[in-house]
């Protein structure tokens, strides 16, 4: 009796699956990571009176910096009135 071979597409399947549950882990801790960063951003501006905007709309680098009326992008310098 001849003999079966394995079903590529099995395989091919639960190889993909494996790859979309580490891309999903990777994904969790990148999203927990950016909280982390962002509280710790958000609560370093409140004790030296930063707060912290949007994107700079110059190079698109880094968040902006509000500080006494003045609003400036700390990757690029680009500065502009609140």
């Amino acid at each position: 009796m001849p003999r079966s071979l394995p079903n590529p597409g099995l395989k091919r399947d639960r190889v993909l699956r494996a790859q979309l549950a580490d891309l999903n882990e990777r994904l969790e801790a990148s999203e927990q990571r950016h909280r982390q960063l962002h509280n710790t951003v958000t609560a370093l501006g409140r004790e030296v009176g930063v707060s912290v905007g949007s994107p700079c709309g110059h190079c698109n680098e880094s968040y902006m910096l509000i500080k006494r009326g003045c609003m400036y992008c700390p990757r690029c310098g680009h500065s502009g009135a609140v």
